[in-house]
């Protein structure tokens, strides 16, 4: 075990050793995202996030309206499909209702500054 151990050590430290040679060069990092404040980023983030949401909520109408063609009749398919269409609007006011509390918040806290 302890020369398993050794050898992964030894390995790695190898491995390694090119990194350390370069690691007194000065190096810039560029800004992938081109954003600058932390309140766009935040914005933009909680933007993508909420759109996904209602993708989300568009798919699950879409799945209970699928349920509710293919029920046949059977009550309980049909119980389901309406119980998921409504939870899916619920959830799609939701997050309406989310992205107008935070559009106030952003706004409110722009104007402050």
């Amino acid at each position: 075990m302890k020369k398993k151990l050794g050898k992964i050590l030894i390995s790695t430290g190898a491995a390694l050793w090119p990194l350390a040679a370069m690691a007194d060069t000065a190096t810039e990092l560029s800004n992938p995202l081109s954003i600058n404040d932390p309140k766009l980023f935040i914005a933009r983030l909680l933007r993508y996030a909420l759109g996904f949401l209602g993708i989300v909520g568009l798919i699950m109408i879409l799945y209970g309206g699928f349920l509710m063609l293919t029920s046949a009749g059977n009550a309980d398919t049909i119980k389901k499909a309406k119980s998921t269409i409504i939870w899916a609007a619920v959830g799609i006011a939701v997050v309406i209702g989310s992205w107008q509390i935070l559009s106030y918040i952003f706004s409110a806290i722009s104007q402050v500054q």
